[in-house]
């Protein structure tokens, strides 16, 4: 059981990291009013352009800067449609997505059967060797590592930073923030590429460090959960590192449950009724659909809170802004 645990929880945190990047990034853009649901586009031009630049130049560094650069450029596309030509956010990021996977199944095929020597695990001496946790937390990549310091850097700067609150007084009330010379055009631009970065470096977090090879499509619908997440966080990256985990454990389980078995003997009570039960929850094509039921769950809990008000949910997300002149 306690290998078990182990593998479980090593598997979580490697599940988490994209997550927790995508998250973060889609955080800080709706923090500024734009709702960016390109994230899985943006994964996934991220996952393929940071792998061939890794095949042809050997460096898995340059391959994760390609991954958040192709990212922000995608990222751009969004920002021009919803804030200089005030575009439907949701629309827009829907197409980009379309984008996103029709572009790189189209250029991926031919790196479909290419491998590499992505990011190397990276162990902290005498705190890997904590029972359960040391293994999972402190023999990790690089990209796990600086994950989890993003989520100290995203919170510092939306709360402590003069451009962090700023860009939060853009998402709020971009006419009054205009009116104390917040350039709302500018801020937003900003925190939507910082956002495709964001989802750029998940995506080759996820083809460099986490599987180490191309698949069309392998995001398979993270950038949605990264949605949800901000949603779960209630825009808060402390609680989006909460909630990264919890869904990464989500993904993790599918993986390692088949090795487990949760049925009762034969002469337990009620035994016939329960396996079977037991075993068509456990089986991988169901536990495949957990995270996907638990982002119901979130958007679900989120419109009750809305209703509520309960929710933080920036005043001006996915509305438009024009400045308005004598």
């Amino acid at each position: 059981m306690v290998s078990f645990l182990a593998g479980l929880l090593d598997a979580t945190v490697q599940a988490a990291t994209v997550l927790l990047l995508a998250g973060l990034g889609e955080l800080i853009s709706e923090r500024a009013g734009v709702l960016n649901l390109g994230v899985e586009g943006m994964m996934l031009v991220g996952a393929l352009g940071g792998f061939i630049v890794t095949v042809v130049t050997g460096s898995y560094w340059l391959g994760f800067a390609a991954g958040i650069v192709l990212g922000m450029v995608l990222a751009l596309v969004h920002a021009f449609l919803c804030i200089t030509l005030k575009s439907n956010q949701v629309i827009s990021g829907v197409m980009l997505t379309l984008l996103g996977t029709g572009i790189t199944t189209f250029f991926g095929s031919a790196w479909v059967e290419e491998s590499i020597d992505g990011f190397p695990q990276i162990a902290i001496p005498v705190l890997v060797d904590i029972p359960v946790v040391g293994e999972a937390f402190f023999r990790s990549t690089a990209t796990d590592y600086l994950a989890l310091f993003m989520v100290v850097v995203v919170w510092y700067f939306l709360n402590h930073s003069n451009l962090g609150l700023e860009m939060i007084s853009v998402g709020e009330d971009p006419e009054m923030a205009d009116t104390m010379g917040v350039s709302v055009f500018r801020l937003r631009y900003l925190a939507v590429l910082i956002g495709g970065g964001f989802a750029g470096a998940a995506g080759a977090h996820l083809s460099l460090a986490f599987s180490q090879l191309w698949v069309p499509g392998m995001t398979a619908g993270r950038g949605w959960i990264a949605v949800a997440l901000v949603i779960f966080a209630q825009w808060r990256p402390r609680r989006m590192l909460v909630g990264a985990y919890l869904f990464g454990l989500l993904d993790a389980l599918q993986l390692r449950s088949q090795s487990l078995s949760l049925t009762l003997g034969p002469d337990a009570p009620l035994a016939s009724l329960i396996n079977p039960v037991v075993e068509f929850l456990m089986t991988p094509q169901i536990m495949g659909t957990y995270p996907y039921l638990a982002t119901i769950v979130v958007l679900a809990y989120a419109v009750i809170r809305t209703k509520s008000d309960r929710l933080a949910v920036p005043s001006a997300l996915l509305q438009s802004y024009s400045r308005e002149t004598d």
